[in-house]
């Protein structure tokens, strides 16, 4: 009988030892920091960008492609199960990249729209308007940076100092593009829309620079001089070029990237995919699409 007892007590004492364990695993991993996945989908959509970024809860959508493209990226986002887009970005008016906004309104929620502070022309940005209006929305022009979470990622939004176009200067509205960086964990994603090389030097200037792990090249990998100071500068492991094979990138801008050892991968050969844990970066790409 009291070896019975022993037997019986020793049993209670290891079961609330386990549960003691267990409850200081369980501590653990809640009070880790848990970072969910963060997925970035480059669109083929020619030589246009379509992207969309999404967290568990929370998507955004940074352009928006060609108009014929609008109806692709609508497709792409609810085959996702995707219902609300947080927040679109387009980076400027050209209408490679405003050119299927009217179709995301139209097809979509949409929560906050962000754009550059300067009005387009094109017949792609007056449809983009229209779409706003009819939804009863307006756009936010950006005339400083700024920062907001998307799920446990971060997204800093920089536009130019200013979208003024100087007395004889060429209408250049790729130098108006919106550039943002994306931290999640450990990583860090850079989009620059189509900016060129006024641009570029303008934002190496303001000292924001820092290495990040991808890249989506500026304006379709058209190469100019200032594409090797921003390449030393960020120094990207990734990087993504939207591309068509009608219009594929400049052979020196691939190269200029490969001599820093980066990784680069092109939208004409089909969907990209970029999935991100917080510490380290997967790519994959749809070669069938």
């Amino acid at each position: 009988m009291i070896k019975k007892n022993k037997i019986t007590a020793a049993m209670v004492l290891l079961g609330m030892l386990g549960s003691i364990l267990a409850g200081q695993g369980d501590r653990t991993v809640k009070g880790a920091a848990q970072t969910e996945p963060l997925k970035v989908t480059l669109l083929k959509v020619g030589k246009a960008d379509a992207i969309a970024i999404q967290t568990e809860e929370n998507t955004m959508v940074i352009d928006t492609g060609e108009e014929e493209d609008g109806e692709e990226l609508v497709l792409y986002l609810k085959n996702q199960g995707i219902s609300q887009v947080d927040t679109l970005l387009i980076t400027h008016f050209d209408q490679d990249h405003v050119g299927g906004a009217d179709t995301l309104i139209e097809s979509m929620d949409v929560g906050r729209v962000l754009v550059p502070d300067y009005e387009g022309i094109s017949t792609e940005y007056q449809d983009f308007m229209i779409a706003l209006e009819e939804k009863g929305m307006r756009a936010e022009r950006l005339k400083k940076a700024e920062e907001f979470e998307l799920g446990s990622a971060k997204v800093f939004v920089e536009p130019p100092a200013s979208c003024e176009i100087k007395d004889g200067e060429a209408e250049v509205d790729n130098n108006f593009s919106i550039i943002t960086t994306i931290t999640h964990g450990k990583n860090r994603l850079l989009f620059t829309g189509d900016a060129e090389k006024q641009r570029i030097r303008q934002w190496l200037k303001d000292g924001r620079a820092e290495k990040c792990d991808f890249l989506k090249v500026p304006h379709h990998g058209v190469y100019n001089t200032a594409l090797q100071d921003l390449f030393e500068a960020v120094a990207p492991e990734y990087a993504v070029i939207c591309s068509s094979n009608k219009n594929p990138a400049d052979s020196q801008t691939i190269e200029l990237l490969k001599k820093y050892n980066t990784h680069v991968f092109e939208t004409k050969d089909g969907n990209i995919t970029v999935i991100s844990d917080g510490t380290s970066l997967e790519m994959k790409q749809d070669l069938e699409h």
